[in-house]
């Protein structure tokens, strides 16, 4: 099982081992794991897989089968999934940095929402792709982790659950156009924001989001997109901008507690959010809402 905060023993199993350049051990993903890894010029991978794992090799490598006078192949830069049962069994003589996401198998299961004995990843097993969306994806995980996951767990689970999903429909339907939902109810959208908004400043959990209105993950995505046209992170960073924006209007706090006070890491990361949804700065925005505010004062006179 992976546990939060777990690191990278018995997931990745090579003669000699690789530089783990960044991994989520410091998370509180459920059930996941990420490593960013910088191969050895010759490696032995012989290793049986137990989880669901992606893998993206971001350049070209050497590689041969361990059979007796194999020969060396060219493999290209895409993406492979390995699914439990699965073997790895090569030697490669290029060192290559590679970005793997491991899976536990009930975690994909309650995200794509059918089992994987169905063979829903089947176009992808084994086989090396290239998907541009895929590649995006990955660097999108490892960019929150390289910042600290500044957001909180919510970015990279929901990140997790936009990769599963988009894979599923694409090796089940052959395209990326994902089946409709219908909106979520507005009741449902009243219990989500109040859970959210009472959250903010704790641990969101996308499972407890998609529980409270009753719907998988896969679902509740869907049904959220449809009725805010907002993934799960986009929308959480919604309600706290809001947040942000009633507090500093009321010009009773710093900004350093207003940050805390909406659900941000710190102030920094609150005014990069801030400044790229409302264009301007926290403290402009202040200087905004408190002049007009004095303006209706004036004139009330």
């Amino acid at each position: 099982m992976i546990a939060p905060g777990q690191g990278p023993e018995s997931l990745y199993t090579q003669k000699n081992a690789p530089t783990f350049l960044l991994t989520s051990k410091g998370s509180g993903w459920r059930e996941s794991f990420f490593a960013e890894v910088q191969g050895t010029p010759h490696n032995v991978t012989d290793h049986g897989h137990t989880r669901f794992c992606l893998q993206l090799y971001r350049q070209p490598g050497q590689h041969r089968p361990l059979k007796k006078n194999a020969a060396w192949t060219t493999r290209e830069a895409g993406c492979r999934v390995n699914l439990p049962g699965d073997e790895q069994r090569c030697e490669t003589r290029t060192g290559t940095r590679n970005q793997f996401l491991f899976v536990e198998t009930q975690r994909v299961e309650t995200i794509i929402d059918q089992p994987l004995r169905s063979g829903c990843f089947d176009r992808f097993r084994g086989t090396i792709t290239l998907l541009p969306m895929i590649n995006s994806l990955m660097a999108a995980l490892a960019h929150d982790l390289a910042q600290g996951s500044p957001a909180g767990d919510v970015t990279g689970e929901s990140l997790i659950a936009t990769l599963l999903t988009w894979l599923d429909a694409v090796a089940t339907h052959g395209q990326s156009d994902i089946r409709a939902s219908g909106p979520l109810a507005p009741r449902d959208l009243t219990r989500l924001i109040a859970y959210v908004d009472e959250t903010l400043d704790g641990s969101l959990s996308l499972d407890d989001m998609a529980r409270l209105v009753g719907l998988s993950l896969r679902h509740f995505r869907r049904a959220l997109n449809a009725t805010t046209g907002q993934s799960p992170h986009q929308f959480v960073l919604s309600r706290r901008i809001e947040r942000a924006c009633g507090m500093i209007a009321s010009n009773r706090l710093c900004l350093a507690e207003i940050a805390v006070a909406a659900g941000f890491a710190d102030q920094s990361h609150m005014t990069r959010v801030f400044r790229q949804t409302m264009g301007v700065t926290p403290s402009a925005y202040r200087i905004q809402q408190v002049g007009q505010t004095r303006m209706m004062e004036v004139g009330a006179l």
